[in-house]
Parts: structure tokens; sequence; C-alpha cells
């Protein structure tokens, strides 16, 4: 996972909350093991974030000590702040709770079907710990489950939901509400224990949807108390800090031109000069040749001094993948293997959500890209095709945003249908049936088939990684679906 990432998440995170009063004036931190846990980072990342916070004079740092807040806030200035960020974030965070309930159930029980013994014992020690005074041991409870799935991706997109809202919500309701809460929580996951133990996964999954509603039902109950603000703040949107914080330029920047290769440019053709690229996307010239270099190093193109930079791979003539050991590379190609474990998760209850709004124009569109992708055979454009029509017609801006976020990385997928010697060329039937469900506006068709093929692309393109010699791919476990 990126460090920088997490050191803003953790940041703003502590900010926050020392501006809420969750930690007031005096106040120790929790040490910085304890926030290495809860953020999944190093004691680089956490000390890091401490340290600006210091500059901002929020606390004073000693050595062999937790962090002393020495912002100074009264308690009802506390609330005060917090409402009007509440009442800010009302609705990003309730469309942000319904969103996360067609992907946190499935996702979390994903992770603990993959869970071993080891795993279970020490979700039974983090059980041991709870308390309805103390919410770190049940955000660690669920954080360890996640680290099942392998894949860094997704406890960075977990810590970003969880912590636009923030737990500080629990300290300044209702103080019965939420020892009621809190205990019926430490309930719940003693029963989550017990299910996985008997291997009980559909009253596990159902338990799970259950607690999630229970959980939109609190944060519903916490808005109706709020009072409107004199002075309303502009609303704030959620955002996926990995794209937000520190966008991957680069990568970025590589992606863009593929989509340029792949839609106008044939094979053997030249891109623009550097320079010419550099105008086109308002980035620096260092910038371009770095991306050039990572389409270089998966055999996209290749530079030819004097003549400029060639397009090796097209539409007519794919060319296999060559160095998969360049770390830029490396790190690009799993990230987009972490996004296809999360797609695959969530693709089926993500088109049962928003297929039934779908008008009839993006219809007619996808099934005329669809038809087109008959003609060509180039079958393995079926899934992006598809997948884009679900991130455009979505009704919820978090939605949106979590789609359009793992569709960035699968562009630098697309060599991959040709790697040598793993051929994996897709055949016709995906795109036969999803051209079906559209046609007959079959949303179960559709779903099903959509999370068939995401099978397809993430085993295929796991097996080839392992086979370039990226051995991290091995972590990134395979869903398994009833």
């Amino acid at each position: 996972m990126d460090e920088l990432n997490l050191y803003n998440i953790a940041y703003k995170h502590l900010y926050n909350c020392i501006l809420f009063g969750l930690y007031p004036t005096g106040s120790s931190l929790p040490t910085v093991p304890d926030l290495c846990k809860t953020f999944n980072v190093s004691s680089a990342t956490i000390h890091n974030a401490l340290r600006l916070l210091e500059e901002e004079n929020y606390v004073s740092l000693s050595q062999g000590r937790s962090a002393i807040v020495t912002y100074d806030i009264k308690e009802e200035e506390c609330r005060t702040e917090y409402r009007a960020y509440s009442y800010a974030t009302k609705d990003a965070l309730l469309d942000l709770c319904n969103t996360m309930l067609l992907i946190w159930p499935e996702v979390m029980l994903q992770g603990l079907k993959l869970c071993d013994k080891e795993d279970l014992k020490k979700l039974t020690e983090i059980f041991e710990r709870m308390s309805p005074y103390n919410e770190y041991p049940f955000f660690d409870f669920f954080l360890h489950i996640l680290k099942a799935l392998g894949n860094p991706l997704f406890l960075n997109l977990y810590m970003s939901t969880n912590f636009f809202g923030h737990p500080t919500i629990m300290h300044l309701g209702d103080n019965a509400y939420t020892y009621g809460y809190m205990t019926y929580l430490k309930k719940v996951t003693a029963q989550i224990l017990s299910l996985r133990k008997a291997s009980d996964y559909v009253q596990l999954k159902d338990l799970l949807t259950r607690l999630y509603q229970k959980h939109i039902k609190g944060v519903r109950l916490y808005y109706d108390t709020l009072p409107v603000p004199e002075n309303p703040a502009k609303p704030i949107p959620y955002e996926w800090n990995y794209f937000s914080e520190r966008p991957l330029v680069s990568f970025n920047l590589a992606m863009k031109l593929l989509r340029q290769i792949y839609s106008s440019l044939g094979n053997q053709e030249f891109l623009p000069s550097f320079t010419a690229l550099a105008k086109q996307y308002s980035m620096p010239l260092i910038t371009v040749r770095r991306a050039v270099k990572i389409l270089s190093d998966i055999g996209i193109v290749e530079t030819i001094p004097g003549k400029g930079t060639r397009v090796l791979v097209g539409f007519d003539n794919p060319a296999p993948i060559s160095k998969l050991s360049t770390p830029n590379l490396k790190k690009a190609l799993l990230q987009y293997l972490q996004s296809m474990q999360i797609i695959l998760i969530i693709c089926k209850d993500a088109a049962r959500s928003v297929f039934p709004t779908l008008a009839d124009t993006s219809i007619q569109s996808t099934i005329s890209w669809l038809k087109n992708i008959q003609m060509s055979k180039d079958y393995y454009m079926t899934f992006g095709i598809c997948f884009v029509l679900l991130k455009e017609n979505a009704q919820s801006p978090a939605l949106r945003q979590i789609l359009g976020g793992l569709m960035y990385f699968q562009y630098l997928g697309y060599p991959l249908n040709d790697m040598k010697p793993y051929d994996f060329r897709f055949d016709s039937r995906s795109t036969i049936i999803l051209l079906k469900s559209l046609e007959e506006r079959d949303s179960e068709l559709f779903a099903t088939e959509l999370q068939h093929l995401a099978l397809d692309i993430f085993k295929a393109g796991k097996e080839k990684l392992i086979a370039g010699g990226i051995h991290e791919a091995d972590a990134i476990m395979l869903p398994t679906f009833d």
C-alpha cells in the first residue's frame, strides 16, 4: 500500500479527532504501535503524520512517550465544529453508507472464508479486547478479516470509507445509544466467529448485511437530531483518498496514452513527441518520459533514437509483454490484479443495483459496442465496456467514485491478454450472453455473466503475473462463490 496515502489518511483522521474533541487538551494519543496497527502502516508513516500535527501546534512530541494534545478547544466548541462538519458531509456519508451496503457484506464474507486457524485465533483475541468504551478493537476486528484477501488496495478503500464518517460520531451522540450499540456490536462479532467456525456462510452473509443496516440506522438517527447550522458549510463530497491525495501521475498518464493507442493509433504508428504530449496532457516532460517508459516495459511502444516512439501493439497486431520485473511495472500490474479482485467480489451486487436504472440510450450504445466486438473478435474488451456501463450510470456518487477508481487500474491489464507462452484469448461466450442480457433487459443474467467473466480475467491475470516473475500476486486470493 502507498505509505504516503495512508500518511494522509492517518493525519486527517487524527486531526479531526483532536478538532472534534475525541482527544481533549492534555490527553495522550494512542501509542505509535497502536496507531500502526490501526492504519496498517509502518512507524515511519505514523511519525510523519505526528510531526505534521506538531508543526501545526496540535500535539507535542517527546522521545519515548505518546503524543500529547496541545490544541485548546472547549467541549461545546468541539460539538459545534463536529456538527458543522457532519452537516457538510451528511448527503455524501448517507450515500456512501448505501453504497457500502452493496460492497461491505460480500467482501467481509469473502475475507472470512479465507481466514485460516491463525486468523481465527487472532480474531478471537481481538474480540476479547472489545468493550463499549473503545471502538478501535471493533475496527481492528474487521480490518484483520480484510487482510485475508491479500489486497492492500481494498484495505486503503476500507479505511478511506470508514474514516470519512469518523468514529467520533459515537462519542458526540447519545451516550445510552452508544453503549447499547457497542454492546450489540460485541454480541454480533461473537456470532460472526461462531458462524465462521461452523462454515455457515448463508447465515453469515445475512448477519453481515443486518449489521451494516444497523450501522446505517445509527447514522440516520444521528442526523435526525442534528440541528441545521446558522451558516452551513459547503457540502463535502466523498473521495477515495488513493486518487485524491497522491495521484499516481505517471501511471495515470500511461493509462491515458494506452486509451489513445487502443482507440486511435495502429501498429507501427508513432506517438506525438514528448513535448507535444506534455502540452496535450498538461504534464511535465519528466512525467511523460516515465509514462512512456511504463508502456515500453510492457511492450506497447519502443523508442527509436532520432525518430520517436513507435507503437508495437494495436487491435490488428497485439504484442507480448516482455519485462514484468521492472519495479514500476510490477507495482502497476499488482494494482491491476488487486483492483480486479475487488471488482470480482462486488460487480454482481453492483450490477444488480445499477441495471434497473439503465437508460435505453445507454443500453443501446453498449449493445452497439458489443456487436462491434463480435465483428472484430476483440472479446477482451467486453468486460471493460460492460463495467463502464455500470460506472457511468450508477445513481450514487460514491459508487461512481469507487467503480471509476477500480476501472482506473484496468487499462494496464489489457496487454496481459497476449502474454506468451500463456495465451488467453477471450472467446465469444460472455460477449454473446451479455449482449442477450441487455437486449432482453435481464438484470440477473447480466450480473451473473459479468461476475463469471471477471473470474476468468482474475484467474488468467494472476497466473500470468506469477509466470512473469511477480510472485507477490500469489498472495492476492481467489474469492469463492456459492
